[in-house]
This record gives C-alpha cells, structure tokens and sequence, in this order.
C-alpha cells in the first residue's frame, strides 16, 4: 500500500472493552495513525463488554496488543477456565461437560470419538467427558499448564480465561498511551458522497473526522445502522430474549468450570470469579437481548465489531471471541482510504463464515437439547442441518472455512445431548473393541492418575500472586 492510500485516522464509536481491543489493536498496528476512542453511553446489551468469558482464542489477540495473561491472573483480573457443566440440558437427562481442548487420543487417522461411539454402543465406554483431561482437572479443582511434550496425554487440553469485566477493560486501556480519549456521545453525522462517513459531531460540540469509523456501539450499531441496517434475524434459534445479571458475594476458591443450568423457561449460568460469582439468568426477564447478525458489517468507511456486528444469548461466551476475530481479520484485509469492495466485501464473507458456525454451535443446544419441546419442530439452519445429517449417519463433520469452533467442541457437545451416530465409521470397524476397549481404560486412568498428583487450583493461584 502506498503511503497516499494508507489510513491516517480512524474513530471508535463505543469504550467498552470491544472498543478498547479495537482502538488498542488498530493503534498497535498501524504506528503513526491517529486513533481515537469516543466513550459513548454503555449499551447494557452489549453483552461483549459485560461477560465475563475470554476464549483460549484470544491469547493470539493478546500477543497482537501486548496484554499478558499471566499477570491479569497474578494481579487477580482472571481466574482460569477449564470447561463448561450442563445440567439437566440433555434428552437423556444426564449432565455433560464441555471441556476445551482435545477428548481421548485419535487410532491414527481415526477421531477418538468414532472409536468411543462403537465403545459405547457396546456398553463398554465410560462418560465421554472421562477421556478429557480439561473436564478431569475440572470436577477435581486442579490446574497445571498443559505440558509441551505433544505426546504426554497432560499436553491434550486448552484453557480459556474468567475476567471481572471491569477490570479486564481498565487494565486494557492501561498501554492505550497512543489513543485519544473523547467522553461523549454521538450528535450529528456527516456523510461521504459515497455513502460512507465524513464526521461526527459529538454532544460536546467537537466535531471528528476519520478515514476508518469502527462502530463498537453495541446492538443498536449507531454508525453502520445509518448506511445499511440489512440484518439477519436468529432469534428461532436462540429463543429466550431477556438477560438479567447479578453478583453474588463469594466466599471461596473459584472452580475452573461454569456451571449451566436449564430450566423450563430458561437457563442459569453461574460464572465463578474471585471473591464473587456473576449469574446470568437468561429467560423471561432482564435486559432485552437481540440475536442475529449484520449482513455487512463492513460498508464503505464504516466497520461493525462486535454486538454491533453479531449478537449472540451467552451460551459459550462467544461474543468477545468474535469480535477480537474481527479485529484480527480486519487488520489482516486491510484496505486503503478507498475502501475496495474487492477488500471489504471478502471481509465480510469471511466474518460471514465464522459467525455463522457458531450460530449453528448455539443453535445446536437448543435444538437438541429435549428440554424445549417446543423447538424441537423448528427447522435448523440449513448448515447445522447438514452438519447433524453427517454426524448423525455416520460421526463425520462436514469442512466449513473459517470455523472457529473445534472438532472436539462439536464432538463434546453432540455426544453430550445424546446426538450418536446410526452408523460406524468404516476406518474404525478396524480397530477391534477387544483392543479399543482396553486402550481406552488405560486412557481414562492416566488422565485420572495425572490429575491426582496435581496441586489445588487455590494452591496454583496462591503461588502465581506471590
């Protein structure tokens, strides 16, 4: 890119922490551009910058804008997080847990839970989530790093973080020394003759323009809402609308799992932070929480990232994870002051292809959960009904570009809510049960003694604050 083409200054509607990560990010990458943040009124359904969950994904986003995640844990921001307890959201009934990270040990080329479904058809397969070492540091309230050695099976899980979002967004804002600061809100807009956006006129009277506006406003997308307010509606596969958030005092160690609960006209999530836990009640009352998806986030000079692009309920936590993917797939796309459609319209098939997928992961809870009888007639997306086609019949999962969602998270949560396929994969019919079998107790027991000889994750915590 020449230097005349080159962006020279762009504005961030919106200082929650979806905001921040933008500015943050943008400022990092791009020495010499003048970035500046307008810390609007917070939308409280911008669910991005209220929740608590950080993916194992960002720690690519962290290394991008410098934030360390061992000293958001040593300085008491973060707490780890291991997996994820569901509780009576099965049609069998039984509770699951979702772990990040791999489950069991593949034969091969053959996916470890082709093997456990033969194994369990055979009534010889302990839970599913016994095989992952995450689920078992989890329920016994260890953690360790996971060991470099790829094939020591203590090497075989991941781990997200649970950070107080107050904290998390002050202590982002810490290295932001290179972007200006604006509290104010959004007044009058100026517009492009291309459509795009020239300025804005804040309520204090200052006017701002920008080559690039990022619009991190939440739901209600101030910026891009005005060229095009095109949105894709997900609300039949995320029923319940309402969110209501409250801190309940703490008096313990945080446990490394979220625990969820369904309930007839909702579902509960307790969240375990330090010195409190943050419920989530999701269901007939609350704050009203939308579902669905800009068809362009971006158009023209204008970039959606976060609520304001895709907003999702809080099953998984996603909504930080993609709006960080989105500044990592912006700044990859990139474009010059002209904003080539030829740039912007890939970045939005792209963002397209992952913020579906994990529509089709949420929306697969929901679906199948036999809680919800309810929505149990109601017609899936078309690509979770072809994933669901191919698992179903024989435990396979269809390629998807720019899936963020892993093959083990697909694995844990179908098996979880009793989706087992009708038919054996013909690669693992090779692998007798005789031999399966026992290699599978020789796992689960590994995974059990590994976790015996590991420290409390109050002990690791008190050891990483000294």
């Amino acid at each position: 890119m020449t230097s005349g083409r080159a962006i020279r200054s762009i504005a961030v509607a919106g200082g929650g922490i979806v905001g921040l990560s933008a500015a943050l990010a943008f400022a990092r990458a791009l020495p010499g551009t003048r970035v500046t943040v307008i810390e609007t009124t917070p939308d409280p359904a911008a669910l991005a910058d209220v929740l608590p969950t950080l993916h194992p994904m960002a720690a690519r986003f962290h290394g991008l804008v410098g934030v360390d995640k061992a000293e958001l844990v040593s300085s008491g921001i973060a707490t780890h997080h291991l997996a994820t307890r569901f509780e009576h959201w099965s049609a069998p009934g039984q509770p699951w847990v979702h772990a990040f990270g791999a489950y069991g040990k593949p034969a091969g080329v053959i996916p470890f839970d082709q093997i456990w479904v033969r194994a369990h058809r055979a009534g010889q397969a302990l839970d599913y989530d016994r095989y992952s070492v995450g689920a078992e540091l989890a329920r016994n309230g260890k953690f360790v790093h996971p060991a470099k050695d790829p094939d020591f099976t203590g090497s075989r899980f991941a781990y997200g973080l649970r950070v107080d979002p107050e904290h998390y967004r002050a202590h982002v804002r810490k290295p932001a020394s290179d972007v200006a600061f604006v509290e104010a809100d959004i007044g009058e807009v100026e517009r492009r003759e291309d459509g795009g956006i020239a300025a804005l006129t804040l309520t204090d009277g200052l006017r701002l323009e920008a080559d690039l506006f990022i619009d991190c406003t939440g739901p209600g997308a101030r910026l891009i809402s005005l060229l095009e307010d095109s949105f894709e509606d997900w609300s039949a596969w995320m029923p319940f609308d309402r969110l209501a958030l409250e801190s309940v005092p703490g008096d313990g160690m945080p446990a490394t799992s979220d625990r969820i609960t369904a309930e007839a006209d909702g579902w509960t999530i307790e969240w375990p932070l330090r010195g409190r836990t943050l419920v989530g009640r999701v269901g007939p009352q609350g704050t009203d929480i939308t579902r669905g998806r800009r068809l362009r986030p971006w158009v023209h000079n204008v970039l959606a990232i976060g609520d304001s692009a895709t907003a999702l309920d809080p099953l998984h936590g996603y909504q930080l994870a993609l709006a960080q993917n989105a500044i990592l797939l912006a700044l990859e796309l990139l474009p010059g002051r002209d904003f080539a459609s030829v740039e912007t319209d890939e970045y939005n098939r792209r963002a397209e292809q992952v913020t579906r997928r994990v529509r089709d992961f949420l929306a697969l809870h929901y679906l199948r959960s036999g809680v919800w009888r309810e929505l149990a007639s109601v017609e899936p997306p078309d690509s979770l009904a072809e994933t669901l086609d191919h698992y179903e019949h024989r435990g396979r999962l269809p390629y998807h570009e720019e899936e963020i969602v892993s093959r083990d998270s697909w694995t844990a949560a179908l098996l979880g809510l009793g989706v087992v396929p009708r038919h054996d994969d013909p690669q693992s019919i090779s692998v007798p049960l005789e031999q399966s079998v026992p290699a599978m107790q020789r796992l689960a027991d590994e995974i059990r003694d590994i976790v015996a000889g590991l420290p409390s994750y109050g002990a690791y915590l008190a050891h990483v604050a000294r």
